[in-house]
């Protein structure tokens, strides 16, 4: 079987490109319950040849990120945050187009805004300027060079400054459709990915 999967996996074609896509996020906290906002991210990614069946693709990505909290009284909250993130990850391909990923992501927090029947107040001083976690997803790279990613991101840091309790670590669902728009010439001039 790993036999076949070799024989049908060739190196990619390094390059430049654009994705983005909706995605799904909230708050895992052992101390509180948050339920999921919808949000978005948009940038730029650079898969890059890593061997026959690999390849390391750093991104540069805007994203929005959010959770939504109800407390005791049933008064309901939402924050809002807004990050400028570095996902690095390692693709593994298991076909000419279908791969799963894995790596490590940083962080840079621009904008929290909390949202409450009060009003809406800035809280980025609350918040921890730098997020950092792990990113698990799969996808397939198509040889039009139109690519589709269903990925996870687990925050492994709390997000509240000064925080002694609650511990709240980002999370996030995203789908991305991207797009290379620049491919650099293939290390290997044999059989391409169809």
């Amino acid at each position: 079987m790993l036999f076949l999967v070799a024989n049908v996996a060739f190196p990619q074609a390094s390059g430049m490109g654009i994705k983005g896509g909706p995605l799904l996020s909230d708050m895992r906290s052992g101390a509180y319950t948050s339920k999921q906002l919808p949000g978005a991210t948009a940038g730029i990614y650079f898969p890059l040849y890593a061997g026959s069946r690999l390849e390391l693709q750093p991104e540069v990505l805007l994203t929005a990120l959010g959770a939504a909290f109800e407390d005791t009284e049933g008064e309901r909250s939402s924050l809002r945050t807004v990050y400028v993130q570095v996902p690095i990850a390692m693709k593994l391909f298991l076909s000419n187009t279908l791969n799963v990923h894995a790596g490590a992501q940083a962080g840079r927090l621009l904008l929290a805004q909390q949202n409450s029947p009060n009003g809406n107040s800035d809280v980025r001083d609350s918040y921890s300027k730098m997020d950092w976690g792990v990113v698990l997803g799969f996808g397939t790279d198509l040889s039009s060079g139109v690519d589709l990613t269903l990925r996870y991101y687990s925050g492994m840091a709390p997000v509240l400054v000064a925080d002694e309790a609650l511990f709240p670590r980002n999370r996030a669902l995203q789908i991305t459709l991207g797009y290379r728009l620049m491919r650099f010439k293939p290390l290997d001039r044999g059989r391409r990915r169809k």
